[in-house]
């Protein structure tokens, strides 16, 4: 027996691959703050689809930003191009919800290749009232800014992102035309009716008051530009007090530190050594001035004690009185005491004819080349108390030593006494200059 198989081919052809042109953004919503401004950008990509695989497309794109599937107004891409990024402006459309993206072939935008639509998302704004009754253009309301109609009853708020008004009182816009006005009344808007007056609770980000009252204030930061009041409470380490700011305990914490450029600046309680420390790099580190009869400029006293000092100077020390006052020290204890030396005359230049003594001048030396005359030292008449001038003559003349004099041995008064090559010391008593003779 012979069995015999029959075989069937069959051809069968895969169908042709699905093209379509694919529109993908990112984000799939629009985010806008309360303000209308859209923080992220709506990025838009166009596909050429076949099958599984995708390659980018340049499309010219077109935008209808509507409200309620109204067109509130469009946008074109300047050219063709596979992606584009489009903001939504601040200034208009507040209260656009959506927005629906077409791509075209052509730039006359009739064949339309793909589209799709994208939600706007609103944050909500924070309710701040508006001093008064409501007021008619052209006064314009921000997002979220409300009154009270005292005559109605009734709150409204302005919630458009876009500032704006209405040509009728809100109580009617709302009442005429309640798909198009931007008014909300409370019964509209819950948060401010529940939020506010019912749950006793403000979570907003201003709050525009002429007085407030409470009886507990916690704050992470504030700002104030008109005055404060305070009878206690510390600020810092600093107590207030009826006295103003103390830091009056056993060890002290607080410290003040006001800063110039570079390394000037003035702190107190910064240190166990100092106090009070003050540097200034290149400038006058403290200035004191008096003015006026019986004004001290500066007063230090320090109790008696060991190693105690009233005033501690490391470096130069420039004391100088002006003409007709001193530099008064009792019980003065000098080590390289150095006096102001005047020479009259060098090697270069002869002594001048006359001289009169200066408040500064505390030895003059008459020296140079001879000359053929005997010079005239003035001293003055008037000075203070206690002054000595030593005079060293080195000449080969007379030097003629002239003003209110009184000899030391019989306290005889003279007009004018002369000096040769000699030393010799004035003393002023108050009225005359007592002369002593060094030898």
């Amino acid at each position: 027996m012979m069995t015999t198989a029959v075989l069937s081919i069959v051809a069968v052809s895969e169908p042709d691959p699905v093209e379509y042109v694919d529109i993908e953004c990112q984000p799939a919503a629009i985010s806008v703050d309360c303000n209308n401004v859209q923080m992220v950008p709506l990025k838009l990509k166009a596909l050429h689809r076949s099958g599984a695989d995708a390659a980018l497309l340049d499309v010219f794109w077109r935008l209808h930003v509507q409200s309620s599937g109204k067109d509130l107004g469009t946008a074109d891409s300047p050219g063709a191009s596979s992606e584009w990024e489009y903001y939504l402006p601040s200034d208009k459309w507040g209260n656009a919800d959506s927005v629906i993206v077409e791509a075209y072939r052509d730039s006359a935008r009739e064949t339309l290749l793909a589209q799709k639509r994208a939600s706007i998302v609103r944050q909500n704004p924070s309710p701040f009232p508006v001093d008064g009754d409501w007021k008619p253009l052209p006064f314009k309301y921000k997002n979220g800014e409300y009154f009270l109609d005292k005559e109605k009853g009734f709150v409204f708020m302005w919630m458009n992102p876009v500032a704006g008004n209405s040509e009728m009182h809100p109580f009617d816009d709302v009442a005429q035309n309640p798909d198009t006005t931007s008014w909300k009344s409370i019964q509209e808007y819950p948060l401010l009716g529940t939020q506010l007056l019912l749950a006793r609770k403000i979570d907003a980000d201003l709050i525009d008051v002429d007085n407030l009252k409470v009886k507990h204030l916690d704050g992470a930061d504030g700002e104030f530009t008109g005055s404060v009041t305070a009878t206690e409470g510390y600020i810092g380490a600093f107590k207030i007090t009826n006295r103003g700011l103390e830091n009056e305990k056993e060890n002290p914490t607080a410290t003040l530190r006001i800063g110039k450029d570079g390394g000037k600046f003035f702190e107190v309680n910064v240190s166990s050594g100092a106090m009070c420390r003050i540097r200034g790099d290149g400038i006058t580190a403290l200035s004191l001035d008096a003015y006026g009869d019986h004004s001290t400029g500066v007063r230090v006293m320090a109790q008696a004690g060991y190693d105690t000092c009233a005033i501690e100077a490391l470096g130069n020390v420039d004391l100088n009185a002006r003409s007709g006052e001193s530099v008064r020290i009792s019980r003065l204890r000098a080590s390289g005491l150095a006096a102001n030396v005047r020479n009259l005359g060098s090697s270069m230049m002869s002594a001048p004819p006359s001289y009169t003594v200066s408040d500064t001048d505390d030895i003059i030396i008459y020296g140079g080349p001879d000359i053929s005359f005997d010079p005239t030292l003035f001293l003055p008449r008037s000075t203070a108390p206690g002054r000595i001038v030593y005079l060293k003559n080195q000449l080969n003349r007379n030097v003629w030593v002239k003003g209110p004099l009184m000899n030391a041995n019989n306290r005889g008064t003279t007009n004018a006494s002369s000096i040769n090559q000699i030393s010799c010391f004035f003393v002023f008593d108050g009225s005359h200059w007592i002369h002593f003779y060094c030898g």
